[in-house]
């Protein structure tokens, strides 16, 4: 069950207490401190690119289309089987906000991952702003509601993306597959299934293709108690050396021959 506004607000006076300052003040780590002040916190100069995104979004917004919803996720936002939801409220509800799209650009950039993992395309918001980051990497994106990933299909087309693999289907079934076929994953956006269960289980999948170099996104690790729950037990697998808790989303780095560290830090509206 999602945490309601009551225990959301006590969860982000706890993270306020606890996070560093902005501007990075109180970061210790030299690779981290680079990567905040660089990456994390740094503005994304407008583009093109990211004009049309969000012209899509807009687009969206005023959509009166509605679709039927099979819900293999764990969100009662996303509207349960057999419901018709419209594409507005898919697109004010679950799509990623600028802020974070920005930031999965600029990850995606500074990273330069060959092969991209993203577990929920939604309408491909986040989608093109990973691929639009280098037109080289490899963008695998799983959906399991067919309907919405038809359209988000059609935009990437549109759009001229042509480094973005959409694969329609159950994260079950659709992962294992995907991990059969490639040898790395680079960099990997989990928003599929608010599932804590779940969500363990799509990580301990994805974990052996992991690098040194490997850079994982998990968005919404406080939409509900068994979220938290599975976000602190992925931070405490001996393979992540590096988390960042952004509040609404956390950062896991694999790099060996450091030290184990957890940081909470301030971005965009948190």
């Amino acid at each position: 069950m999602r945490t309601g506004f009551i225990g959301q607000l006590l969860n982000y006076l706890r993270f306020r207490v606890n996070c560093k300052r902005r501007g990075g003040y109180g970061i210790h780590s030299p690779y981290v401190y680079s990567l905040y002040t660089e990456t994390l916190n740094a503005d994304s100069k407008n583009n093109k690119v990211f004009e049309r995104i969000e012209q899509y979004r807009k687009d969206l917004r005023r959509c009166g289309l509605s679709i039927v919803r099979q819900r293999l996720g764990d969100n009662p936002e996303n509207g349960f089987p057999g419901d018709k939801v419209k594409l507005a409220r898919i697109a004010r509800n679950v799509s990623v906000p600028p802020h974070l799209g920005r930031l999965l650009f600029r990850l995606c950039s500074r990273f330069n991952p060959e092969i991209i993992v993203e577990l929920g395309t939604s309408v491909g918001i986040s989608t093109m702003y990973m691929a639009a980051a280098n037109p080289n990497s490899k963008v695998y994106t799983i959906e399991g509601e067919e309907s919405i990933l038809a359209i988000a299909r059609n935009r990437f087309k549109q759009m001229g993306f042509t480094n973005i693999e959409p694969i329609a289907g159950n994260f079950d079934v659709q992962l294992p597959e995907l991990i059969k076929r490639i040898s790395t994953i680079d960099f990997a956006f989990i928003d599929g299934d608010h599932n804590g269960r779940a969500l363990l289980q799509n990580f301990n999948r994805m974990l052996p293709r992991v690098a040194d170099t490997s850079v994982f996104v998990i968005d919404d690790i406080r939409w509900s108690p068994g979220m938290e729950a599975a976000w602190k037990q992925i931070c405490s697998n001996p393979k992540v050396t590096i988390s960042i808790d952004l509040f609404r989303c956390g950062i896991l780095f694999f790099r060996t021959g450091i030290a184990k560290q957890h940081f909470l830090l301030r971005y965009g509206p948190y």
